[in-house]
């Protein structure tokens, strides 16, 4: 923003705002330096892997993904060094209530640590002292840690160090607005991570009501063991490929996708949890017959026939309006409705056990794992009634629905809290005369 456009600005909100290096701020608030509300600042260090007795000991040794897998607060890390470990290298004990930041690749990501740690020579400790409160400082570096990229050094990978670190420039409200802002932010968080716990739930639901319907069915009847495991007496097993089930199995094309063009083309990272995310499109130009050769009707089965060993099998089923194609990497499969129902066989597909047995069938080279459709079509399936694979996909839908209406209202307050981080440590929302 040009500097007439700022005063501009300022003039048309009142007279209670300066102009800083980090932008408008209130006239009652400071920019101070990093380093100024700080106790203490210190990077830690690694101990010799070589030597095993440094290492599984007792003390929690935070790396980068330690902080980046965390919400407000470090709940564990994924190793431990002994006390041998941390007299032996450049690690030292971080006190709890410090904030961990990341120097290194995900630069500016920060944790607070509630109990005593050691971290590697990529992150950065900080102990507040008596100017700030840690819940303030945590929030204000979630925003203003990001600038910390402009101040970039470029080695054998992106990184900044702790002189650079120390002397950026952050907001310093008064402490008793510190506090405010830190309880109103903790608000929308709690009420986030609420919304996480309630998507969880419901995806376990989903995960045992799976176990349930595919082993025993709607009706409770008795069971019988199958080459695929227990299944209700009155299903039968049939292969995949039978001419009864499936109609048809076509790989996609092998067209590079760019961000403009005619159509749509769907890659293996738009197959999400059974569904289908239009989220990072890509699109191709096609000629008329080529279109029609490739365009995908509505309940497509979409299989992702080549991956990671971890991520080949994944299954979605095309559900969207619009003239959309599928890219080489996919497997579309055409089934006869008449006798499968495809949301059931998506949703028996995307089953944990099934993933596992799908996996099985794959072929491994030197960095891929390959299903091929010939191979595809041996995979032995589970076919109840028509009616009863019905109800099942009923079943399974209507939670896919709940968890989606609650990752929305997640996303909500996930924009909510960007919105209002930003307001509260620019002081365009002012919280000094509000009880909190």
């Amino acid at each position: 923003m040009k500097q007439e456009t700022l005063e501009k600005f300022a003039g048309e909100i009142g007279n209670n705002f300066k102009q800083t290096e980090i932008g408008l701020i209130p006239e009652d608030w400071e920019v101070v330096r990093l380093r100024e509300v700080s106790k203490y600042m210190k990077a830690g260090g690694t101990p010799r892997r070589s030597i095993k007795e440094y290492w599984n000991g007792d003390i929690p040794f935070v790396k980068i993904e330690d902080i980046t897998s965390s919400g407000k607060y470090l709940l564990e890390t994924k190793e431990k060094i002994s006390k041998k470990g941390l007299d032996n290298s450049s690690a030292w004990l971080v006190p709890p209530n410090s904030i961990l930041l990341s120097m290194y690749a995900s630069i500016g990501e920060v944790t607070i640590t509630k109990f005593p740690v050691a971290t590697n020579q990529a992150i950065l400790a900080i102990i507040p002292n008596e100017k700030t409160t840690v819940d303030f400082l945590y929030y204000c570096l979630k925003l203003h840690g990001k600038r910390l990229y402009s101040y970039i050094v470029q080695t054998t990978q992106k990184n900044v160090n702790k002189a650079i670190t120390e002397n950026l420039p952050i907001p310093l409200p008064p402490l008793s607005e510190q506090h405010k802002i830190a309880r109103v932010l903790d608000k929308i968080q709690q009420a986030i991570e609420l919304q996480d716990r309630i998507i969880e739930q419901a995806k376990r639901l989903k995960k045992s009501l799976m176990q349930k319907l595919f082993t025993e069915g709607l009706y409770g009847e008795e069971q019988k063991e199958t080459e695929i495991g227990l299944i209700p007496k009155s299903w039968k097993v049939v292969r995949l490929g039978d001419d009864e089930i499936l109609k048809e199995t076509q790989y996609g094309l092998s067209v590079r996708g760019k961000k403009e063009g005619k159509y749509p083309i769907l890659r293996m990272n738009n197959l999400v949890e059974g569904l289908i995310s239009i989220d990072d499109l890509q699109f191709v130009d096609l000629d008329e017959k080529t279109f029609r050769k490739f365009k995908l009707e509505k309940g497509d089965i979409l299989f992702n026939r080549t991956n990671s060993f971890e991520l080949v099998g994944k299954t979605s089923i095309f559900c969207l309006n619009g003239d959309f194609v599928f890219a080489s990497y996919l497997i579309r499969l055409k089934l006869n409705s008449e006798v499968i129902n495809p949301f059931f066989l998506n949703f028996y597909f995307n089953w944990d056990i099934t993933q596992v047995r799908l996996r099985g069938l794959a072929s491994r080279g030197v960095s891929q794992a390959n299903i091929s459709a010939t191979k595809l079509k041996s995979f032995l399936i589970p076919l109840p009634p028509l009616e009863e694979q019905k109800q099942i996909a009923h079943i399974l839908s209507t939670v896919d629905k709940k968890i989606e209406v609650e990752q929305k209202r997640k996303q909500v307050l996930k924009e909510l809290f960007k919105t209002m981080l930003h307001k509260l440590m620019s002081g365009e929302i002012r919280l000094k005369e509000v009880e909190i």
